[in-house]
């Protein structure tokens, strides 16, 4: 099967932009932004209210990060954090396959079960239900099939889901930008692929939560993907 040059320059020319926006190349910083150390000093705060309040789970503190795990230099203004710091991770479940429904019932919840149920523009479709969900995600929740086809994402657009053990929900607790939350899993899972050679088994729930996440300044995140990373998948998808 022969495979198309235009393909493979268009999908060489997008990672070489995620790579980009990833090190803070892409957009000039600006001074006024408030520092992304504020940011994460707001994200501990909440963190901790959250807790307190038990809307999420006390977990184990991530290690520091030293600086031979730092891939590349970034701007003054960004931080270096755990990706597990930044986010909440929920790990979906598997249902016994005797307790699914091929049709919705009145209190039934939607069953996405892996890589099958995302297409390659992000589009989720729905072909099973649960009466008997254990593991939801709402509304907004970005998804990641972490199992059997791995890398594919895509944001919830239902009020809620059970998701399978395929699946892991990347909840944006802390409301940083979405599609740069989005943009750099796609950028990270890349990296993971290259290093494996191209196969890996899996996405462990240790493997993002401690994964080293460059952080920009709030209003520098929406920046980076409207102004750049929009506009070049635009492009490769022509």
């Amino acid at each position: 099967m022969k495979t198309n040059t235009l393909d493979l320059d268009a999908q060489a020319l997008r990672e070489r932009i995620l790579d980009l926006a990833m090190r803070g190349k892409l957009v000039p910083q600006d001074p006024n932004d408030e520092p992304a150390s504020v940011l994460l000093e707001k994200i501990k705060t909440e963190k901790a209210e959250l807790i307190k309040e038990k809307k999420i789970k006390k977990t184990k503190a991530l290690p520091e990060i030293t600086d031979d795990e730092k891939p590349f230099d970034i701007p003054d203004s960004w931080e270096w954090v755990r990706l597990g710091d930044a986010i909440n991770l929920v790990s979906g479940r598997d249902i016994p396959k005797k307790n699914h429904l091929t049709h919705p019932q009145e209190k039934s919840m939607p069953y996405i079960t892996g890589a099958s149920n995302i297409n390659e523009e992000g589009k989720i479709t729905i072909t099973e239900w649960v009466n008997n969900p254990s593991v939801v995600v709402n509304q907004g929740t970005l998804l990641l099939s972490v199992k059997g086809t791995i890398g594919k994402t895509a944001v919830l657009n239902i009020p809620c889901a059970h998701i399978a053990r395929q699946i892991m929900g990347i909840e944006n607790i802390y409301n940083l930008d979405d599609d740069y939350q989005k943009y750099y899993l796609q950028s990270y899972v890349g990296e993971l692929q290259k290093k494996a050679k191209s196969m890996i088994p899996g996405i462990s729930r240790e493997d993002l939560l401690l994964a080293i996440f460059p952080l920009p300044p709030l209003s520098e995140q929406s920046r980076i993907f409207y102004s750049t990373i929009c506009r070049t998948s635009d492009f490769v998808e022509v």
